[in-house]
């Protein structure tokens, strides 16, 4: 059935078709989180703390979700940190012992993964394993065995929906990337105990008993139906948000969207014919508005509160979406946009943000995958 404001607030509907729990795996972000923030308490990561890398080396795989989490991180963390991030699918030739090395993914079987594993551990680099220590992943590290691989244990402590794994593989990098204590860091990071708290109040929020005026992943579910979506960030760290809440609406719900810069965005939209108008799909009616265009492009801008007000403006006049942490839309000031300004860029304090519109667009496509469901 079409995703309508009624479909959305039949919690009793959405209840019964969510046979395989997708709204709570969807909401799991905040545990994971917590459960990085807990393995940091009990000092899993003190090895780091007098540690000076040369680097620190990313290895994700053939894992494109752990790709995007990688590249998160490396834009909010890499221009204020004192220590290359590098974030690879394989692991490189130069590698050595004044390297940390981060083996990242969900995948226990990717060959890759096991392969940086082994070498980085044959060359001595500081190694940090933040993904499942199981198969051959576990037969690598020679788990149980003497003789074992000296590593630190960021493997993930909870059984997630691999599609919804992204919160928990962005928090084990920055605790990788918060642990080099001897590294200059600045502005530190909010901690994570502290995310997880956000992520958690974002996923009540968006609850299935919540109406869907006062519920943001509906609202965003409402949105996107019955378009072609297109999503852009503001800066690279809003760019990886995008790529990833892209694919979240492909995976879960089976939207397929894509993701561009700014200026094809706009040249799309222009094209399309909806950069000046549009029919919203919240209160369209085709006896007072005629008949709607099929699957119009609508365009989304992944930013933060802070910048949204400015890109807002800078976007005044084209049919598109902000989308933010926050639950208002921003204001907009009505005077012309003349360009200039510094240019938007990311900090570690952005990380809060930019996770809590992945689970709100996770909350989202699971809500339109339901929505779509049969009885």
């Amino acid at each position: 059935m079409p995703v309508t404001i009624e479909v959305l607030d039949d919690a009793e509907f959405l209840h019964s078709v969510d046979r395989d729990g997708l709204l709570r795996a969807a909401a799991m972000s905040g545990a994971q989180v917590r459960a990085v923030a807990e393995a940091q308490s009990e000092g899993v990561l003190d090895p780091l703390a007098d540690l000076r890398p040369r680097a620190v080396v990313v290895v994700t795989g053939a894992a494109l979700l752990s790709a995007r989490a990688g590249a998160l991180v490396t834009a909010v963390f890499a221009a204020r940190i004192d220590v290359p991030v590098v974030v690879v699918p394989v692991l490189p030739g130069w590698i050595g012992p004044l390297d940390v090395v981060v083996v990242l993914g969900a995948d226990a079987g990717d060959p890759q993964l096991s392969d940086a594993l082994t070498r980085a551990a044959h060359r001595r680099a500081e190694l940090v394993v933040a993904a499942p220590l199981e198969g051959p992943l576990r037969e690598a590290a020679g788990l149980g065995r003497p003789g074992a691989v000296p590593l630190i244990d960021l493997s993930p402590r909870l059984p997630i929906d691999p599609r919804f794994v992204f919160a928990g593989q962005v928090a084990a990098l920055a605790a990788v990337l918060t642990g080099l204590t001897a590294v200059r860091l600045t502005p530190a990071p909010p901690a994570l105990a502290e995310i997880a708290e956000h992520l958690d109040a974002e996923a009540a929020a968006d609850h299935l008993g919540q109406e869907s005026f006062h519920n943001q992943a509906k609202l965003l579910a409402l949105r996107t139906a019955g378009h072609r979506s297109v999503w852009v960030g503001d800066t690279p760290g809003a760019a990886a948000v995008a790529a990833q809440v892209a694919v979240a609406f492909f995976e879960i719900a089976g939207r397929i969207a894509a993701v561009t810069d700014e200026p094809r965005a706009l040249a799309a939209l222009a094209a399309d014919g909806t950069s000046a108008g549009g029919t919203d799909s919240l209160f369209y009616d085709p006896e007072f508005d005629g008949p709607a265009v099929s699957e119009p492009l609508r365009a989304f801008w992944v930013s933060t509160a802070d910048r949204a007000s400015t890109l807002a403006r800078r976007l005044v006049g084209r049919e598109v979406d902000v989308v933010t942490e926050q639950t208002d839309t921003p204001e907009v000031d009505d005077r012309p946009w003349v360009g200039g300004g510094e240019p938007a860029v990311d900090t570690p304090t952005d990380l809060t943000a930019y996770l809590v519109t992945v689970v709100r667009a996770q909350m989202a496509a699971a809500f339109a995958a339901l929505a779509e469901s049969d009885l």
